[in-house]
């Protein structure tokens, strides 16, 4: 199988790189840092690195879509992140972080959608923090309620692809001992660890095809 993985120079979409690959798939590894890239590439030669802004969208889909006519699992984990109290939370903030987490998993599935055949599978990385009900915390209601829109997405991006017979679903994870963690909590221990969680996630997307459409299952252990 072909896999994108977009956040892919660090943390849970590193390890999903890694273990796609060791599986034996063709990994599309996607992020900005093209020296970590290549340096995640050295480890194995199924990962192709792509050093590509995904925020840029159109150029993404076209450079990656003159090279591969099919993909078969797109997996959108790339997430921007912000830790503001809501009273110092600008536009600006606001904006860069939908934009990464909103906009770009929609118009970026719309730019691939050429490579995306039926039996396609696209698989958004959610928050657990974008889950109603679940406890929210002071200085992520940016964060928090983009992976909430993120996660109405993927049911209506499943709707609207069904009947092309493409998949799209969402996980929604607690927390993992990442950067982006750390950032939000600095003083509390991950229940799991990039590596355990890319596991889980890839075999979801390996086992799951066909089984269910347009659901965000919540992934966590603890809270957060």
């Amino acid at each position: 199988m072909k896999v994108l993985i977009t956040g892919a120079s660090r943390g849970i979409g590193r390890e999903l790189a890694l273990h796609f690959a060791e599986a034996g798939h063709t990994v599309l590894a996607v992020a900005r840092s093209k020296s970590a890239l290549e340096d995640l590439a050295s480890y194995n030669k199924g990962i192709e690195p792509w050093g590509l802004d995904i925020n840029d969208w159109e150029e993404t889909a076209g450079l990656i879509m003159a090279q591969h006519s099919q993909i078969d699992i797109l997996i959108h984990n790339a997430a921007a992140f912000i830790n503001k109290p809501f009273r110092e939370m600008e536009f600006q903030d606001m904006q860069s972080v939908y934009h990464t987490n909103v906009f770009t998993p929609y118009f970026l599935t719309q730019s691939l959608l050429p490579a995306l055949k039926r039996g396609s599978q696209v698989l958004a990385i959610s928050s657990v923090g974008g889950i109603g009900g679940s406890m929210k915390f002071p200085g992520l209601s940016v964060y928090s309620s983009s992976k909430g829109a993120l996660n109405i997405l993927v049911e209506c991006l499943a709707t609207e692809l069904d009947e092309e017979g493409i998949i799209v679903n969402g996980l929604a994870l607690g927390s993992s001992a990442t950067e982006m963690f750390k950032a939000a909590f600095p003083n509390l221990e991950a229940a799991s660890s990039p590596k355990d969680m890319a596991v889980f996630i890839a075999n979801f997307a390996l086992h799951s095809p066909g089984l269910v459409q347009g659901k965000v299952y919540s992934v966590s252990s603890s809270n957060p």
